[in-house]
């Protein structure tokens, strides 16, 4: 069999699981919360009887160890599958009003009704909390999904596409693997809707191929999150926060802290902190397996290893890239013109920059695409409120980092250049749903003066009645 007729069989393939997956979202539509749930029920059913195995996956992929794999991985889905089966029914009841106007005496429901057949493109950072916390909601809300996980992270690929086959019908849930080739292959089916999560590159790619048939999309992309520490609120508290948030997954976190800017008044103590807490955390020898993760790919290892020659290492800086590892490092006294200051890092690397003046600050950020999230740690109310009102940003975070976006009670996005859509809990029924208002008309006869053909005075009659006509 030649390579075109096999992508052109597995095409159609594809297309006869979609449409069947568009008409069971049809069948099960509404009324059916208990299909539902129970298909939430299979998803945690799914991760908690194949814990080890993946765990052992994210670990051959990313390094990742068993406690952070669990946390940032399994727990947040867990969690969100528990919350979303505690609200859903109370999410999708009706909205039903009454309305009494001189035109109509109307009734309207409002209800959440699914897309139909989802494609969900995730990557490679968060293999499977990227790939299944968006099919967890788009299966809440009554779609059913594809989703297309990242090549780079192979082994929770695999692992993924070999569980959902075995606990899923793929009328409901199928994982498709493969390279680009792949995702742009499905990329030219008839979808509902497109969930994307990556960088901003491939994001336009998948934009425009949606919108070029029309088809609703969330962008989930990156950016380069500020921190600003001024000089009312430097603590090791404070530090061990930012120091986690950071080097978690190696760096290769969307809404990690990026870069970080510290009043010069507080700037040379902070360095000592963070390095004395990269120390705690990760020892003296990071690059043993146990403590330190892996950057996911080769690619990536070479862009950060580029970052490591534009500025000064304060701390860390050892590399082993046969092993795809980066300690994690400090970087100090770097050019303004320097890259790293202008593409997001996704990587083990902390630029410290002091600032003196805020507004200063806050003008050079001005300049720069919206972020994911922006992070200040200040007891200062009016410098808090200065930045709050002046940086734009799909979330601002205050004296934490990260935690704002695992929560099932907060939508998560971004704005502007970090993505548009948002999803967690109640947010991922709105994605995922479209609202249909259904109106009855209970009036029997008709007002004539809202018809033609209209008399002189038909106006001055219509202005005195408007509140009264729709």
């Amino acid at each position: 069999m030649s390579d075109t007729t096999r992508v052109n069989n597995q095409k159609i393939n594809w297309s006869i699981i979609q449409q069947r997956q568009k008409s069971r979202v049809t069948e099960t539509n509404l009324s059916n919360i208990r299909y539902r749930k129970q298909q939430l029920a299979t998803f945690k059913l799914m991760l908690e009887n194949n814990q080890d195995e993946l765990l052992n996956a994210l670990y051959e992929d990313l390094g990742k160890s068993p406690e952070e794999a669990y946390v940032s991985e399994i727990a947040v889905l867990l969690q969100e599958i528990d919350f979303m089966k505690r609200k859903l029914t109370k999410w999708q009841r009706p909205k039903r009003k009454r309305h009494v106007r001189l035109s109509s005496f109307s009734k309207t429901s409002i209800q959440h009704h699914p897309y139909g057949s989802v494609l969900i493109i995730s990557p490679w950072n968060y293999p499977l909390h990227l790939a299944l916390l968006p099919a967890i909601g788009a299966i809440a809300a009554g779609n059913s999904c594809f989703i297309k996980p990242s090549e780079y992270a192979p082994a929770t690929a695999k692992l993924l596409a070999e569980l959902v086959e075995n606990y899923f019908s793929p009328d409901n849930l199928v994982v498709v693997t493969g390279d680009a080739s792949v995702a742009s292959d499905l990329l030219e089916l008839p979808w509902d809707f497109i969930f994307f999560t990556g960088s901003k590159k491939v994001g336009s790619i998948v934009y425009e191929a949606a919108a070029a048939k029309q088809i609703p999309i969330v962008l989930e992309l990156g950016g380069k999150n500020p921190c600003i520490v001024d000089e009312t609120n430097l603590t090791p508290s404070v530090v061990q926060r930012i120091i986690w948030g950071k080097f978690l997954n190696a760096g290769q976190t969307c809404i990690a802290p990026d870069t970080m800017y510290v009043h010069e008044s507080v700037y040379a103590k902070f360095l000592q902190l963070a390095a004395d807490q990269i120390k705690a955390f990760y020892g003296s020898q990071p690059i043993h397996p146990s403590r330190f993760g892996r950057i996911a790919h080769d690619k990536q290892v070479e862009k950060i290893v580029g970052y490591l020659k534009q500025g000064k290492i304060y701390y860390g800086g050892h590399t082993d890239t046969a092993n795809r590892f980066i300690e994690p490092t400090l970087l100090t006294d770097i050019p303004a013109d320097s890259p790293i200051l202008q593409e997001e890092i996704f990587g083990p690397i902390l630029p410290v920059i002091p600032y003196s003046d805020l507004a200063t600050l806050v003008r050079q950020l001005k300049s720069f695409p919206d972020p994911l999230a922006v992070y200040v740690f200040s007891k200062d109310k009016k410098s808090i409120q200065f930045l709050k009102s002046e940086l734009r940003s799909g979330a601002f975070s205050l004296n934490q980092v990260i935690l704002h976006a695992v929560s099932s009670h907060s939508p998560f996005g971004g704005v502007g250049a970090s993505g548009f859509g948002r999803y967690h809990g109640m947010a991922s029924l709105d994605t995922f749903s479209y609202l249909r208002m259904d109106y009855e008309n209970l009036l029997p006869f008709n007002i004539q003066k809202q018809y033609p053909p209209y008399q002189s005075n038909d106006i001055n009659l219509l202005r005195k009645w408007r509140r009264w006509l729709f």
